[in-house]
């Protein structure tokens, strides 16, 4: 990842710099979201599986689902 200039929410500005690669969604296109499906054995709680704006399901605000979590979502909301 390269340099970015980044402006902070007080109005400061700050540079963030990395070397990680950019993630790929599983369509090919980059990744600018994460699953956020409930997955208890990840550290961070979430699936975090990297996914695009174009294959994202969105069940609620600020909430994005892979694909395979959407089919489990779709699933789980057929059965209640």
């Amino acid at each position: 990842m390269p340099c970015q200039h980044v402006t902070l929410p007080g109005g400061g500005s700050a540079i963030v710099c990395g070397t990680r690669r950019r993630q790929r969604c599983a369509c090919g296109r980059v990744a600018t979201l994460a699953c956020d499906w409930k997955t208890p054995a990840r550290e961070s709680g979430t699936c975090d599986a990297p996914i695009c704006a174009k294959c994202t399901t969105s069940p609620a605000q600020d909430k994005d689902l892979c694909p395979p979590h959407s089919k489990a979502f779709e699933a789980w909301k057929a059965c209640r």
